[in-house]
Order: C-alpha cells, then structure tokens, then sequence
C-alpha cells in the first residue's frame, strides 16, 4: 500500500512518526510537507522561526504565491505517485479546492483527515482552521484524537470519524536508568507542558509551597508572567522553556512523579503524556477523568487528581512511598505495551479501519 501523507512536518513526534511505523508496517509512503518553506531553524532555538515577514503573513493569511505554489505540487505529486491512500495530518493550508483538484487526480485513492488539536473548540481561531473545516465533506475517512469531535466533523458534512488517539514513541519515550539521569533535571515532582489560564498555576504554586521540588517546562509560560503576585514561587522558575527530544526523556526520568495536566482549551480527556510518562517508566500523576479511568486502573497504573488538595495528598504518598511509586511506574508501562498505545499500534488502527472502508466500498 502506498500511502501520501500530508502535513507541515514540523514537528517528528507527529507526521514523521506516524510516516516510520507505516513504514514498518509494510507500507511506501511518500511524504509531503511545507515547514522548510516557510521557516527555518536557529541553533539554540526550541521553534522554528519564520524566513521572512512576507512568509509569514502567507502562512497566516493561508494565500499567496508560496501557497499557491505548494498546492499545485501537492495535486502534481498525488499525479505522479498515484498513492492508495492520502493522509492529511493537521492540515491547515490545504484549501477545499485543492483537495477536489487531488481527489480528481486520484480517483481510486482513498482521503483520511486527522488533527490532533481541536479545530471545533470555542477556542479554537477560525481563521486557522478554515479550510480543514470546509473541506470535511471531501474526505472519505475522518479521524479524531477526541471523541467529542465525531459529532462535530458530521455536522459539517463528514461520512465517517474514528477515534484515533495520540501515542508513545519507542524510539523516544523509554526509561532512562538511573546512573545514566541528568542531574540537572533531578526533583520531586515535573510538569513538561505549556501554559493555560486553567488553575494549573495555582496548583503549581502549591506544590512550590508545600516544599516539593518542581521542574517546570513547556511553551506559553511568558503567558502567566504577569498574573503572578510578587512572592509567587513559579518566578524563581523563570526562564521556562520547552524540553524536546532526549532533554524531555532527562526530564520525565528525573522526576520521582510526573504531573499531566489536560488542556482545557482542546477540552481534551487525555493528552499524549497519559502514554508517554508510563512509557518512560515513571509514575503518573494526572487530572481524573472518566476517558482516562477507563484506559488505566486508578492507583495501580496511575493516579489521578480532582483537585489541588487531592494532587498534594496523591503526591505526598507517592513521594514518601518508593516501593508503591516503583509499582505504579512498572504497572502504567506494562498497560500502555500491552494496550498498544504506540504510533505502530495507532498506524495498525489506521491500516485496519482503511481496510475495512475499501472492503465496503468494493462491495458496493
């Protein structure tokens, strides 16, 4: 099977991950992406930076020569290659047009639509998500990262949404032993996330407080800067800053407790470190609910809280307690191996739920 996927290939953990496992499973992919269009890297930076302010604004307003140019390539390259299957993931700058023009192209094959962040939220910019969300109705197969998302693709035209949740990858998220740990990144507790006006700054502050040492990184903390009171603990912390690739394996590995917050702006129910802190073998602290009670068994796989009182006192156990932390930490990989909660297990989904819709569409 050869499968076109489609993104702006920014970031490894997502168009490239999923692109590898496919690989792996017996699959020619052909890749296609924009980022080294529009932006280039700096040594020392943690993101991208745009290459000009004229890109920029092209890459912002979703029109403009390098779109144009990039659109027509992607319609010439379905021509040429004549993929079975043509794999959006985060899509934003393919508009409906191109889309048909590519359908056109590929008459046989079959067009898959997947985000992972939440094009229906009411936070969500609409001027971002535009033409992933006009375009819904043209693609055979959709694929969402929350449930709550089936019902929104519908109501815009989609015939058929998946879920298809994020994943841990082998090759990144594994457990660091001990004599091998950065002991810069040694503490009690981590939270590697970004930034949301959500209470998760209260609760930080409060693990500051309560006397447990925090490591703090993540995008968007710059965010909460000026909403701290003078004596907030978070600005020692300062400057926070993101943690990729072996720096966040050091970082999840060096802490005795993992915390995970969910984004309220994505009204997510999980998020992608629910698999990848019990991958690296490292007890999980997270926000409860009734999606992630459901895939690990509470205080046996991972620990949950409800509120801050409750994330002290989970923390406080977990901390005092090594062995009942150790079980938690080996409990929570064994379930996300055995769960198949890996970008290969996902690619299988994918494969399969493909599959199933050609089987039907022969049939018909």
């Amino acid at each position: 099977m050869r499968v076109l996927v489609v993104g702006d290939w920014q970031w490894p953990w997502y168009q490239e991950a999923c692109a590898s496992a496919l690989e792996l499973l017996g699959c020619e992919v052909v890749r296609f992406g924009w980022n080294d269009i529009f932006r280039r890297w700096i040594s020392g930076r943690s993101e991208p930076i745009f290459r000009s302010f004229w890109l920029r604004a092209q890459s912002r307003l979703q029109s403009g020569p390098a779109v144009w140019r990039l659109r027509r390539n992607l319609v010439r390259v379905g021509e040429q290659r004549r993929p079975d299957v043509i794999f959006f993931y985060n899509v934003q700058l393919i508009d409906r047009a191109t889309v048909r023009a590519l359908k056109d192209a590929v008459p046989g094959a079959i067009l898959c639509q997947y985000a992972n962040d939440n094009p229906f939220s009411p936070d969500a910019l609409f001027w971002l998500w535009r033409n992933f969300i006009e375009s819904v109705p043209e693609f055979h197969i959709h694929f969402v990262y929350r449930q709550s998302n089936v019902e929104n693709l519908c109501r815009y035209g989609a015939r058929g949404a998946h879920l298809l949740r994020s994943y841990f990858i082998p090759e990144e998220d594994f457990p660091v032993a001990a004599v091998e740990r950065d002991l810069r990144f040694k503490c009690d507790v981590v939270f590697a996330g970004h930034y949301e006006n959500d209470g998760r700054v209260e609760a930080l502050e409060y693990v500051l407080k309560t006397g447990y040492r925090l490591k703090l990184f993540g995008g968007g903390w710059m965010g909460a800067l000026p909403g701290l009171s003078p004596n907030s603990p978070l600005r020692a912390l300062y400057p926070i800053t993101p943690v990729t690739g072996a720096d966040y394996r050091q970082a999840i590995c060096g802490a005795k407790v993992a915390l995970c917050f969910l984004s309220a702006k994505n009204r997510d129910t999980y998020t992608r470190r629910n698999f990848q802190i019990p991958a690296m073998k490292v007890a999980m602290l997270t926000q409860r609910t009734s999606d992630l009670t459901g895939l690990f068994a509470e205080d046996r796989e991972a620990c949950f809280f409800g509120s801050t009182g409750e994330l002290l006192q989970q923390l406080q156990r977990l901390t005092r307690d090594g062995d009942y932390r150790q079980r938690v930490a080996d409990a929570g990989r064994e379930r996300v191996w055995l769960d198949e909660h890996h970008v290969g297990g996902r690619m299988k989904q994918f494969l399969a739920l493909v599959d199933a819709f050609r089987l039907n569409r022969q049939s018909l």
